[in-house]
């Protein structure tokens, strides 16, 4: 290289935007303390059997262990524009830490399955603020030209906690006992502490006028709440009919409310805008898929091939560190190359691994499953980041915020959602490895389903426009 180009190169990469490292502490430290709340949620689904002769309840209702989580999480995330208004960065992290703390101690001292249920809603609704907190900085605070690789540093917290977690998991509980789990992850909450306690700005400017539709907020959650409990009933092989009646009643009054009111909460209008729907869609569905299969595979493992805790949960490990490491350039690749290849090769991916686990269910066994998984992690992770990444690209500036509030709580209740369904299959069947092979069943068709939402996405007149030069503002 002559001296003239080291001179141009030296040019360029100083006119490269970059992120303070204020604003890089800012986010680690919140997506911290989301890492924290996801990884301890998924950590106890190893506990399971161990779980269900301690506390006397059988395996389905253990489910709610993170069912419970998810949906306080996705309830949550229907508050964070209105908090973002409301509330600083500072406010809101300190909340969300010292909540998680108190779910914590409480969900580490249970000596009955109500307790501990309490302790793991308070960890949901600390990982609900601490989350949406995360991409709020992000989009706020960081380069349009390093949106891609910044988000795809936030959906590494998103990816990586959920398959960590067994892993975690499985070595404290055949070691410390579980209740080891909520304590350790303490540890993390200390570093996100000493990270945010001198990065976020003590003053900053709030709508301290800002109001919620409470009724909003409520007919929603309950939509939410009732629609878990008649799916996760349906074990029983009954229809829980006054659920269900209660579900649409809110659902229906929700939506009605949302159309009708003059005070902002979520705006369900972008569901109607066909670039937003048909990736909202998949991006459910590939949580779907991973929160599902986190709370399958060790039990898999556990009941069909008699694998110990530990090794059940360092199943998922491989592939979700692989998963982790390439997140960033994930969302690199997008920067540099446009959605397309990482959604439609991702994609790709998830469901050829789908494919072969479905049709090797009853013979696969640690290690073939171990490596196939990688292909899924790599696969889905290369496709779940990038999908909100762009929508929200295609989106108005005013409309950005609100599609990320609804990506966010979309991503929670499906994971949510997911646990419950694949607890409900699982009960369904003679055994566990049948139950494995209807679940991928399943996944696979979530995967056809994804190619061709994402052909018809790629079409869109909201796609196909110029893409905005300005991030959104700053609400989420």
């Amino acid at each position: 290289m002559t001296e003239q180009q080291m001179t141009n190169q030296q040019m360029t990469n100083q006119q490269q935007p970059t992120v303070p490292k204020k604003v890089v502490r800012m986010i680690v430290a919140a997506a911290l303390m989301g890492f924290a709340g996801i990884m301890s949620e998924t950590a106890m689904n190893v506990t399971f059997p161990k779980l269900s002769q301690i506390f006397h309840v059988s395996m389905e209702t253990l489910a709610w262990v993170t069912t419970i989580y998810l949906l306080m999480v996705a309830i949550m995330m229907t508050l964070s524009a209105y908090l973002r208004r409301r509330f600083s960065q500072r406010q809101l992290f300190l909340a969300s830490v010292g909540v998680f703390v108190i779910g914590t101690l409480i969900g580490g001292t249970a000596v009955t399955f109500p307790i501990l249920l309490v302790g793991r809603v308070l960890q949901g609704v600390a990982a609900g603020i601490a989350l949406p907190l995360t991409f709020n900085i992000i989009l706020e605070q960081v380069p349009l030209a390093k949106l891609g690789t910044w988000m795809g540093f936030g959906s590494l917290v998103v990816s990586i906690a959920p398959s960590i977690g067994p892993t975690y998991g499985g070595l404290l509980v055949d070691s410390l006992g579980w209740r080891a789990i909520f304590f350790f992850v303490l540890l993390l909450v200390a570093v996100s502490v000493f990270l945010g306690i001198t990065s976020f700005e003590k003053k900053e400017p709030i709508d301290k006028t800002a109001k919620l539709d409470w009724l909003q907020f409520l007919l929603l959650a309950c939509a939410l709440t009732t629609s878990l409990i008649f799916v996760s009933g349906l074990e029983t092989g009954k229809v829980n009919l006054p659920v269900l009646v209660l579900f649409f009643a809110t659902f229906f009054l929700f939506i009605w409310k949302s159309l009708t009111s003059k005070q902002e909460f979520l705006n369900i209008r972008l569901f109607a805008k066909p670039v937003f729907l048909y990736a909202v869609t998949p991006f459910v569905l590939y949580q779907f898929a991973n929160i599902g299969g986190n709370y399958l595979i060790p039990n898999y493992l556990q009941l069909g091939f008699g694998v110990s805790s530990i090794l059940a949960g360092f199943a998922l490990l491989p592939g979700s560190l692989l998963a982790a490491l390439l997140n960033p350039w994930f969302g690199k690749l997008y920067d540099e190359r446009g959605a397309k290849l990482p959604l439609y090769l991702g994609n790709l991916l998830f469901t050829i691994s789908l494919l072969v686990m479905c049709l090797f269910a009853h013979s696969l066994g640690m290690v073939l499953l171990t490596i196939i998984y990688v292909i899924f992690s790599f696969g889905r992770v290369m496709a779940f980041g990038n999908i909100q990444t762009t929508t929200i690209a295609h989106l108005s500036k005013e409309e950005g915020p609100h599609a990320l509030a609804l990506f966010q709580m979309m991503n929670q209740y499906g994971g949510s959602i997911g646990t419950a369904v694949v607890a409900l299959i699982s009960s369904s069947q003679a055994n566990i490895k049948d139950a494995f092979q209807q679940t991928n069943l399943l996944f696979i068709t979530f995967g056809l389903v994804s190619f061709g939402l994402f052909f018809l996405m790629f079409r869109t007149k909201e796609y196909t426009a110029p893409v905005q030069t300005e991030k959104p503002s700053n609400e989420i």
